[in-house]
């Protein structure tokens, strides 16, 4: 153990500590979404570069009255080709307390897709 640490000093450690909080904030959020969903149709914005230079779809949709955005990245458009132009319908699944946490699905539980525009 000492030689490791000694390999990867205090800014090593701090760095996969962060990590791993990171990580597991991020699958904690994602099996929320999963375990309490709510589904709605949504509408595409297309596709854009993101701040680090990657492309993702991104999609509005509107509860009560309020409009949220969300994003995916481009690898989405290759299960769902036609969701990828702008102002086409995509289903949106987010988790039943928590609106901004949210993500495209390709189709409902029950098998339903929505048609495209």
């Amino acid at each position: 153990m000492k030689k490791i640490f000694d390999k990867i000093g205090w800014t090593g450690l701090i760095i996969i500590i962060l990590f791993i909080i990171i990580y597991t904030y991020v699958l904690i959020r994602q099996n929320n979404r999963i375990k309490n969903p709510v589904y709605t149709k949504g509408t595409s914005l297309g596709i854009s570069e993101g701040v680090s230079g990657h492309l993702y779809l991104y999609y509005s949709f509107k509860i009560n009255n309020r409009r949220y955005n969300g994003s995916v990245t481009d690898d989405f458009c290759k299960a769902c080709s036609e969701c990828c132009d702008s102002g086409n319908a995509v289903i949106v699944r987010f988790q039943k307390d928590d609106t901004e946490n949210n993500d495209l699905v390709l189709k409902l539980p029950n098998g339903e897709i929505l048609e495209s525009k």
